[in-house]
């Protein structure tokens, strides 16, 4: 019985106190576990970024087994936007007390379907005939906080030429960035 008990104790981190004691000497001065750290991916869309949201993601450890951790993404994050985790203690399902190492979860963008980010302002391609060129055309464009941004081109666009709308960007601490519409004119 205790060789089974010991190959599953060692295989998820558990043991009884001989485990913990030498958990303890490996725990290094600043509290994390002299073991690796992780870092994971935390995908969001311009929507989940522009009003901010609540994520659930489960990671599963090697040695500790699974943990959910709850991310609550902020309004108007950036790529590259680190949000840490330091290690953790629980007891398990079987009564073993296992230790999380420290994890990083990294914000990812997703690639959104018509809509580009550089920095706190979002552009978009906006393609027009010839005709909507030269006559000028309504135009909406659905934007992640929900709203719809509308606009006109002027009477005779030409590719290569831009409209900035002010405010209606992605959210920063002192308000919002802009959206550049970019137009290409197809012939």
């Amino acid at each position: 019985f205790g060789n089974d008990f010991d190959a599953y104790a060692s295989q998820f981190g558990g043991g009884g106190q001989g485990m913990r004691q030498r958990s303890r000497r490996q725990r290094q001065p600043n509290g994390n576990s002299g073991g690796k750290e992780y870092t994971r991916p935390v995908y969001c869309s311009l929507e989940d970024i522009c009003k901010g949201c609540t994520k659930k993601l489960k990671v599963s450890f090697p040695l500790s087994g699974e943990k959910i951790y709850t991310i609550h993404i902020r309004s108007g994050w950036k790529e590259g936007t680190k949000i840490k985790f330091p290690s953790s203690r629980t007891t398990n399902d079987h009564g073993m007390e296992v230790e999380f190492p420290p994890i990083t979860f990294v914000v990812k963008e997703k690639r959104h379907p018509f809509l580009r980010r550089e920095g706190n302002d979002l552009h978009w391609r906006c393609k027009l005939t010839e005709q909507q060129a030269k006559k000028g055309a309504k135009l909406k464009l659905p934007l992640p906080d929900g709203s719809t941004l509308e606009v006109s081109s002027e009477k005779g666009t030409r590719s290569g030429e831009q409209l900035r709308v002010e405010g209606k960007g992605m959210p920063t601490k002192t308000g919002k960035g802009d959206v550049v519409i970019d137009f290409v004119v197809e012939s």
